[in-house]
């Protein structure tokens, strides 16, 4: 004969309470939040990696330069400016020994 209780017996693992491992520590990873703009809301497990960066080579030429270079220069039309007119007066200089 079957014997069907009427009443739910609670168990063990329905209980709302943290994992723990095998050191007495919560197994759930702690969020990093270091940078203040970064919600909790936003899910970057499906993000994928370096995405754009065979596009963003194909497009562009990086030069980094050292710092007491950069300090020189307010944005990168000061630096095109200051090199086209180095690079006039070079072909300038080579124009006027061939002659």
């Amino acid at each position: 004969m079957w014997c069907i209780p009427n009443e739910a017996i609670p168990s063990e693992s329905s209980a709302r309470v943290s994992r723990l491992d095998v050191n007495g520590r919560i197994m759930k990873k702690a969020m990093n939040n270091t940078d203040p703009d970064m919600l909790l809301e936003y899910d970057f497990s499906k993000g994928t990696r370096d995405k754009y960066s065979e596009r963003m080579k194909q497009g562009s030429n990086v030069v980094v330069l050292a710092p007491d270079v950069a300090a020189l220069f307010p944005d990168s039309d000061s630096v095109n400016a200051a090199l086209r007119a180095l690079m006039d007066a070079a072909q300038r200089t080579v124009k006027q020994n061939a002659r």
